[in-house]
């Protein structure tokens, strides 16, 4: 069986997809608006990029906290961790 086929044992079709969707284009546009307009206000390079990219990995945390992604991340850290504490 071909795995570009649909239906193939454990291949997921998503994958492939290119390009982006209109919502991750527009996150990028605000992304680089946000900090063009913080760097012709005055701050400093480094602080306009890492400003609004603070934001988006807090938004990241708090999305998978939401979804119980990250909930399910550190359960397998804590269990790694314990299981080398205990060895």
């Amino acid at each position: 069986m071909n795995v570009d086929e649909p239906g193939a044992p454990g291949v997921s079709n998503s994958a492939g997809r290119s390009g982006l969707g209109g919502a991750e284009a527009t996150v990028m546009v605000v992304f680089i608006i946000v900090a063009a307009a913080l760097k012709v206000s005055g701050m400093p390079l480094k602080e306009a990029l890492l400003l609004p990219g603070g934001a988006g990995l807090t938004a990241v945390a708090v999305t998978r906290l939401a979804t119980g992604a990250l909930a399910q991340v550190l359960r397998h850290v804590i269990r790694a961790q314990s299981a080398s504490v205990n060895r």
